[in-house]
């Protein structure tokens, strides 16, 4: 195993975003507890910490509706303690209400915002991240490929801006009806290489994340579970977004055109790719219950971080009001697991009795009290 490139948040710095005026914290610890009432700008210190990562909330892609009422920009600033560099890593960024993102990094301004990515990997676990499983299969491709991203010498950074190039301009092409398919043919190309590339490495991710999943999801209900009721079998799998096993992306572009051209669009490629979650033949959405629904994607955001850190890097939790979710045995099954992980965890409560200490088994913790937006120790 690689040595880890562990991640720290140490300070955190966030001004005029939403409720959180002037919020200044330090000396942040493996496990940082925050608790407050609802709207009091707890789950807010979440999302900065999110938009420190990726220059965005979790919550609003709307950044109007981020920023504090009156005020023209926002600004969050991080510091970073990685692996064994000898320095500390500063992040800034600053989003305006008009005009462009402001990036910077160890104080040198960043040409674009997607090269801040990889300096500061987040993983979510909130209300919304229960539609992985039940929302649609944009959700689950772009939880494979958050990993992928992450994923050292990937060359999925590279291979999913082409792809998308390529895909855009068959569509435009298609959406123009009756055309000669010479013209389809250098995207169609391009789609068939990138696409075979994108493809593979969401394999190979892939192939490591249900192994990691199998172990981690079975650990998490054996803790819950009383007589075996609550441990179904399950299996996972992931379609290529076109019939991979018959022919190559090339060949279903080829067979498919005639319908691509009448839809206005190509319906055959990684963009339409998906991870399926069965117990038996059945749907799992439609076999588990409410709890095993959610345990599994815990376990599916765990086993991302699992596999990542066999790879040598490490990712800050960011961990949303889990009690209001999952029942106590669950929260503390989770807490044990993201122990195991030795991450960083930032979590979120109404009370500070539904954080429990004994969750962190030892490890350092602080905690915080969010009331109108002002932010104590306590």
């Amino acid at each position: 195993m690689p040595a880890v490139d562990l991640v720290r948040l140490e300070k955190l710095g966030i001004y005029n975003f939403r409720n959180l005026q002037h919020v200044d914290m330090r000396e942040l610890c493996s496990f940082n507890f925050i608790h407050g009432i609802n709207g009091s700008g707890k789950t807010s210190i979440l999302e900065a910490i999110h938009t420190l990562a990726l220059t965005r909330s979790f919550r609003s892609r709307k950044m109007d509706a981020v920023i504090s009422y009156e005020k023209e920009d926002l600004t969050v600033r991080g510091e970073l303690r990685t692996g064994f560099r000898p320095q500390n890593t500063i992040i800034g960024v600053r989003r305006p209400r008009k005009g462009a993102v402001l990036v910077k990094v160890d104080g040198e301004k960043l040409s674009t915002a997607g090269q801040l990515a990889g300096v500061l990997p987040v993983q979510v676990i909130n209300p919304a991240s229960f539609e992985l499983l039940e929302g649609g299969p944009g959700v689950r491709r772009q939880y494979l490929d958050w990993g992928v991203f992450h994923v050292k010498h990937s060359g999925f950074f590279e291979y999913w801006p082409r792809y998308r190039k390529a895909l855009q301009q068959r569509n435009s092409l298609l959406r123009r009806g009756n055309i000669d398919a010479s013209l389809l043919a250098p995207w169609d190309r391009e789609l068939e290489a990138m696409g075979a590339l994108i493809h593979d490495a969401r394999g190979k991710h892939f192939t490591l994340l249900a192994a990691a999943f199998e172990s981690i999801y079975s650990r998490l209900l054996s803790s819950v579970a009383t007589s075996g009721v609550d441990a179904p079998s399950l299996s996972m799998s992931m379609t290529a977004g076109w019939k991979d096993g018959d022919q190559s992306l090339g060949d279903s572009l080829s067979v498919n055109l005639a319908g691509d051209i009448r839809a206005g669009f190509t319906r055959s490629g990684p963009h339409r790719a998906d991870i399926e979650f069965r117990v038996g033949k059945l749907a799992a959405g439609d076999v588990l219950s409410r709890g095993q629904i959610k345990t599994l994607v815990c376990a599916l955001k765990l086993a991302q971080s699992r596999v990542l850190l066999d790879q040598g890097i490490s990712t800050v939790f960011l961990v949303d009001d889990l009690a209001a979710e999952l029942d106590e045995r669950r929260c503390k099954a989770v807490f044990k697991e993201l122990v195991e992980l030795d991450v960083q965890v930032f979590a979120s409560s109404v009370r500070r009795s539904d954080l429990n200490d004994d969750w962190c088994m030892s490890r350092a913790l602080k905690r915080f009290h969010v009331e109108h937006g002002v932010v104590s120790e306590c």
